[in-house]
């Protein structure tokens, strides 16, 4: 049987808008690349804005980044970035959207433009503005926003921008979550694109990292995944990322997964017992993480979630 992945992006999310901030605003909204000055750079505020999402206490946690950039006529400005990748309906979206951009306005006093990725995987489900009206008083936000869904697949393959990988290993996530092996061929696609693209090599470092986290795989078609991608790079004579590197990655990869199950767990449970850390950092199934995150979320106690471990380990 076909073991079905939940997949959780917010982290690979966050580090792709992080390595490829200007490539993300110049393939996703470009009418707004155009008018930020890029010569002065861009300030990352990613610790002001957890905490603000921490203060808003709006149940949820946001997948975005938020820079302070400077116009072409000389506005300092703040763009938030927002990115769902929930697979389902959220009725309360636009208002979060709503409070952080009011949350934020306060807190600097600058314009704050918010941006929405709704990387989910409705067909229908499009939230583009927050508004209510009640005895002649009006308030209304209106907030531009991209559907992963709508880009056609010919155009991310034809494009050269790096951030078309990103969102390419993203759907062909999600379009795959009941089919390991239709994803593994999928992965390997966009494996030999970074031969195709000739990017460079921290480039090809990068986004192998991005399709490694984006697209888990469990331990036994991975290891397949490994063997072909060694015979593609014979092939080519481009031994892009050495067998160690690889190894490095998806090793990072499943800690990243560890930490975020025990963080989860802290923040429930206040403390995590020594023996379900140990449990957790033998699991070498980036699968099973991404199972198990989800369940972390939703499980009753630590003794529930220990016994969540103990089936896992007597089934593989």
């Amino acid at each position: 049987m076909t073991k079905r992945l939940a997949s959780d992006y917010d982290s690979a999310w966050k580090e792709a808008l992080t390595y490829y901030f200007e490539l993300f605003m110049f393939f996703c909204f470009r009418k707004f690349h155009k008018q930020i000055d890029w010569s002065r750079g861009y300030e990352t505020l990613d610790s002001e804005l957890q905490e603000l999402i921490a203060d808003a206490q709006t149940g949820r946690r946001l997948a975005g980044k938020l820079v302070k950039v400077w116009l072409l006529n000389g506005t300092e400005s703040l763009l938030l970035i927002h990115v769902e990748v929930q697979g389902q309906y959220q009725a309360d979206f636009a208002k979060r959207m709503f409070i952080y951009n009011s949350r934020l306005f306060d807190r600097y006093d600058l314009e704050v433009i918010s941006l929405a990725v709704l990387a989910d995987d409705s067909t229908t489900w499009l939230p583009n503005q927050y508004k209510y009206r009640r005895l002649g008083f009006k308030r209304e936000m209106n907030f531009p926003v991209v559907k992963l869904l709508d880009y056609q697949w010919s155009t991310l393959e034809k494009s050269d921008n790096p951030f078309a990988i990103v969102i390419m290993a993203h759907l062909k996530s999600m379009a795959t979550l009941a089919n390991n092996l239709e994803r593994k061929e999928w992965k390997l696609r966009l494996v030999r694109l970074l031969f195709e693209r000739g990017y460079d090599r921290e480039q090809i470092r990068n986004l192998f990292r991005f399709i490694e986290w984006m697209m888990a795989l469990p331990q036994e078609i991975q290891q397949q995944f490994k063997i072909e991608v060694k015979r593609l790079e014979d092939e080519k004579k481009m031994p892009f990322i050495t067998s160690f590197e690889r190894d490095g990655i998806q090793q990072g990869t499943l800690q990243t997964s560890r930490n975020a199950i025990r963080n989860v767990l802290e923040v429930r449970f206040s403390t995590v017992p020594d023996n379900v850390m140990a449990n957790l950092n033998g699991i070498e199934d980036a699968a099973w993480l991404e199972q198990l995150l989800r369940r972390a979320v939703t499980v009753a106690s630590l003794e529930a979630f220990d016994r969540v471990l103990a089936s896992g380990k007597q089934s593989s």
